[in-house]
């Protein structure tokens, strides 16, 4: 490949940086806003990789060779349910993000009593993620690596941090060995993970330990597995030595690091990342730049042209607008009164599908529980508390975990057909806008940019009680401990069946806060995208019309100067204008 996504982003960097010195000059801010706004979603561009495989696959020692750096410990491998995320950084550092939201730093010798079952027994410590920062050139173009907790124990401990930062990859790396078979429980992880995976890499690590002839019966051995029983075809398996790369690259033995082949799997994923994931974001780059052009050289044409119009007829082409302006303003007000009723449409969904969800669930896990208690009414009336208290919760989350991608899905979509419905009206209302004023001014047509259907400030947690027996009044605890089971067990399950009806409403209502949380800001999002747009079009209009009459009445000579200026900017313009076009046609 003739040019890295690194070399490639800084070159469109540049060109949009020329773009925003020309908006300042020229003191549009809405459009240097917009221009360092897109700069830095392409700064801030991420490329999620996560690295999957069990314990004994060689993961740790995998991800310090991709880094160049004896990094990670090898305590780090046996994680709980823990993920672990390595982005660029100027120096080492490392924190703990825990479910509450707080974060404390954390040292490379203390993150085993975080992520390691034996110094997290359980998640006890209740972290969510730990992130590390670290100088890695292959970090530098955005990569973030992602370490996850094993891939049995993300099912098996039900993470929902975990789970729900899925959606969010944007590529695996898949580590298979050579002296141990595939799993079942890497084979199951594979399915799930392959609706959120926009590509999979297969490497099986420990070549080293073949001979040439063995390495190839392994290679169709592990292809012919993952083609039976997870139905990939046609893929490509990777042999690698992970030990071999990292000590080539930690000693600078360049003959070693080649024998590992971890340069030719990197020059294969550097290659997907421009291709397929690079492009995509070098492209929305270049595309917002090139319309944010548009937008800037429509101005300064105007104001050329402007600038040689005699002073009254330029006068009567500000006032022609000015009332055009006006009467499109009430068709905007008119459409954001749609636009609030249309939300309401949206909340009415989302209620009935929590209140079939919070019914549903209601009347199954009760009877769950009545079997349960039928199945451990042996149990000692604390012991059958405690064993119910903690079912009923499992089984709510659960239910929740389940549930939560369902109706976001639904919510989704009810809410994308309303900003569509709305999109069409606010794009009638700004084509008309720009329709007239080209017959005014001889303007272009521009469109606008549209907004994700949810925001992702929040994330829903569970609530439960601090303690198992929180719920359960003291008259029952004691109960429990002199009564025969007969009388008591009828009251244990009383208090049981309120504690399933407590939990569901409790957690079904924060569920509904933060639905409509999202769809508020969502909705005042796209709103402000609009008033935005539709206000920046006139006022940049008129910014510019109004400086051209300025110096006209100045002088001439003021004028021809100011013409000259705009001149030499409109070549700047169009050079970076077809710089960025070229990229955005990136081959």
């Amino acid at each position: 490949m003739e040019q890295s996504y690194g070399k490639l982003k800084t070159e469109v960097l540049k060109n949009l940086g020329l773009l925003e010195d020309i908006a300042n000059q020229r003191e549009v801010a809405h459009i240097a806003e917009y221009l360092e706004e897109i700069k830095q979603k392409l700064l801030q561009g991420r490329f999620n990789l996560v690295v999957l495989g069990e314990f004994k696959r060689g993961k740790t020692t995998f991800l310090n060779a991709l880094l160049g750096a004896d990094l990670l410990p090898t305590a780090v491998v046996p994680l709980t349910s823990i993920v672990t995320l390595i982005r660029y950084g100027e120096k080492f550092s490392a924190k703990v993000t825990f479910l509450d939201e707080h974060v404390e730093e954390t040292t490379l010798g203390e993150m085993p009593a975080y992520i390691t079952e034996e110094g997290n027994p359980g998640n006890e410590k209740k972290v969510k993620l730990v992130e590390l920062e670290y100088p890695s050139p292959y970090l530098k173009d955005g990569v973030v690596l992602i370490d996850t907790p094993g891939v049995g124990s993300i099912y098996q401990n039900n993470t929902d941090e975990t789970y729900n930062y899925l959606p969010k990859l944007d590529a695996a790396i898949f580590l298979l060995s050579s002296d141990q078979p595939i799993s079942q429980s890497e084979l199951d992880f594979l399915k799930d993970i392959e609706q959120y995976s926009a590509k999979t890499f297969f490497i099986l690590n420990k070549i080293d330990y073949l001979t040439e002839q063995d390495q190839q019966k392994a290679l169709e051995f592990a292809g012919k597995v993952l083609a039976e029983k997870v139905g990939f075809e046609a893929i490509n398996i990777y042999p690698l030595s992970a030990r071999l790369a990292l000590e080539g690259k930690l000693s600078g033995d360049a003959e070693k690091l080649k024998a590992s082949n971890l340069p030719a799997f990197t020059a294969i994923l550097e290659n997907f990342l421009l291709v397929e994931k690079g492009c995509a974001v070098i492209k929305a780059a270049c595309g917002k730049g090139d319309n944010a052009a548009g937008e800037l050289q429509l101005g300064l044409e105007l104001e050329m042209k402007a600038l040689g119009i005699p002073l009254e007829e330029l006068r009567a082409k500000i006032t022609l607008f000015d009332e055009m302006v006006k009467n499109l303003r009430q068709e905007q007000e008119d459409n954001g009164y749609i636009l609030r009723g249309e939300k309401v449409k949206v909340y009415h969904a989302l209620e009935r599908e929590i209140s079939a969800f919070q019914e549903s669930q209601n009347m199954l896990i009760v009877k769950e529980i009545e079997r349960e208690y039928q199945t451990k009414k042996e149990l000692s009336g604390r012991k059958l508390i405690h064993y119910l208290e903690n079912y009923i919760e499992n089984r709510i989350r659960s239910a929740f975990d389940e549930w939560r991608s369902k109706v976001e899905e639904k919510v989704k979509e009810a809410f994308d057909q309303v900003i569509a419905r709305f999109t069409g009206k606010t794009n009638k209302v700004i084509s008309e806008l720009m329709k007239q004023s080209a017959e005014i001014f001889d303007l272009k047509v521009e469109g606008f940019a549209e907004i994700e259907a949810l925001t992702e400030e929040t994330k829903l947690y569970y609530i439960f009680g601090e303690h198992p027996n929180m719920f359960v009044p003291d008259a029952v605890n004691l109960y429990a401990l002199f009564l025969p089971k007969l009388i008591v067990g009828p009251m244990i399950m009383r208090v049981m069946r309120k504690k399933v009806e407590r939990d569901l409403d409790r957690n079904c209502g924060r569920l509904r806060t933060d639905y409509n949380e999202r769809i508020s800001k969502s909705v005042n999002v796209f709103k402000n995208l609009f008033e935005e747009k539709f206000n920046s079009a006139i006022e940049g209009t008129r910014l510019v019309l109004t400086r051209a009459i300025e110096k006209k009445k100045h002088s001439e000579k003021k004028a021809a100067e100011a013409y000259e200026k705009l001149a030499e900017q409109v070549k700047v313009l169009e050079s970076a204008r077809e710089n960025l076009r070229e990229n955005f046609s990136i081959k």
